[in-house]
């Protein structure tokens, strides 16, 4: 019976004031901080409030490219005349994917080197007016003030290009390389060749360009 005592006093008493000195702290903390569980519920919630958000402004943010569901619109001004034009027109596939700053990096390509047609009309420049990934606007900007009537088909640095009637205004670069020519046409264009009308140049262009 005393060994029971003993055992009591040694291992009951002090759990007994252990337990009773942490409820005493319990009391002390809930006393002074009556709001900290409310505030780490509030902060827990807010936590999770932000993790949540955290797609949407992902998905707000997303880069606006060209798809083959884009509008493509043209717009063409004549600075001879002021007169202007706004044409939807297909979509060339190369743009398709292309963000702003390639489509951009795309089109002063295209303005070093323009279509036929385009150089024909009397292209100067162009520069993208709207861009989204909805509607794509670009204008082009012409001068066809003055319009030669004649012209001859001449070689320069083994390509084909077009003179005007005085055989020294260059009026375009054509691209088309004479090694895919005829010996025949090669011939007639080293001694300059005559086009009689500005319809007659481009047919002849599109027959040798495709």
């Amino acid at each position: 019976m005393r060994l029971w005592k003993k055992i009591s006093i040694y291992f009951i008493y002090p759990a007994c004031m252990l337990a009773l000195g942490l409820f005493a702290g319990l009391g002390v903390q809930e006393f002074f901080y009556p709001n900290r569980q409310y505030v780490r519920q509030e902060e827990a919630g807010a936590g999770q409030e932000a993790e949540n958000d955290v797609p949407v402004q992902a998905a707000g943010s997303q880069e606006q490219v060209i798809t083959a569901d884009t509008r493509y619109v043209v717009e063409r001004f004549d600075l001879a005349d002021s007169s202007r034009t706004r044409q939807e027109e297909p979509l060339p596939e190369q743009y398709i994917g292309m963000n702003r700053e390639q489509f951009v990096d795309a089109c002063e390509i295209y303005e070093a080197s323009p279509s036929l047609e385009d150089q024909s009309r009397g292209f100067l420049s162009m520069y993208v007016e709207r861009f989204s990934a909805q509607e794509v606007v670009i204008r082009k900007n012409y001068e066809s003030s003055t319009r030669p009537e004649e012209f001859y088909l001449a070689v320069e640095n083994n390509y084909v290009v077009v003179y005007e009637a005085d055989k020294r205004t260059r009026f375009m670069s054509t691209g088309i390389p004479v090694q895919s020519l005829s010996d025949e046409l090669v011939r007639e264009l080293l001694n300059f060749k005559y086009v009689g009308s500005e319809e007659e140049l481009y047919d002849f262009l599109e027959s040798y360009s495709s």
